[in-house]
């Protein structure tokens, strides 16, 4: 397991166990079933599981509802979920704002990935070929049959791609942006 995901499943068992057994005398039956919202990544898929899988430990009966990031925010709006374990930011901070600003929705001030970063990969051969930074991903428009891999529609990282495309950033006009899948991008 990568140092970073042991950290995090650390962290929150140390914060559900600790409160675990006076919380749970106190919680009235109303309060058992906890909804989860989640994006179809990894690192968000197996978070959500570990929480779920504890909190089924100590009596509570979570579920989980595979959602784009807009739709997720919407639903903690609505109150349909009550909690989404994936917030990237700042990536999301645009999706995320209006719903902070009118109170709907609430951030724990608690990162997890202090340093973490949110970009483009590219496979390793066409690393040691020369494309290692934003400003290199013209020269290998060829290469990469002028398309750059988002994630599923509706993601923020798809819309700071698309702005890169259509403000020419680093050369960028005319590439395509595919919406895909963490499974189909990798």
């Amino acid at each position: 397991m990568i140092w970073w995901a042991k950290r995090a499943v650390l962290l929150i068992l140390a914060a559900l166990v600790v409160p675990a057994v006076p919380a749970r005398a106190m919680d009235p039956q109303s309060c058992r079933p906890v909804r989860f919202g989640a994006v179809n990544w990894t690192d968000v898929t197996a978070t959500t599981a570990v929480v779920s899988r504890l909190l089924e430990g100590l009596g509570y009966a979570p579920s989980t509802r595979i959602m784009a990031v807009p739709d997720i925010y919407m639903a903690l709006e609505g109150r349909e979920i009550d909690a989404f374990l994936g917030n990237w930011m700042p990536t999301m901070e645009a999706d995320l704002q209006p719903y902070v600003e009118d109170g709907s929705v609430e951030v724990i001030e608690a990162p997890n990935l202090i340093g973490a970063k949110y970009t483009l990969a590219v496979p390793t051969y066409l690393f040691e070929a020369g494309l290692q930074t934003f400003s290199d991903i013209a020269r290998f428009r060829e290469a990469l049959a002028g398309k750059i891999y988002g994630l599923e529609a509706g993601n923020d990282g798809n819309r700071l791609i698309r702005t890169m495309i259509e403000g020419d950033a680093f050369g960028l006009r005319g590439f395509e942006l595919v919406e895909t899948s963490e499974q189909g991008m990798l």
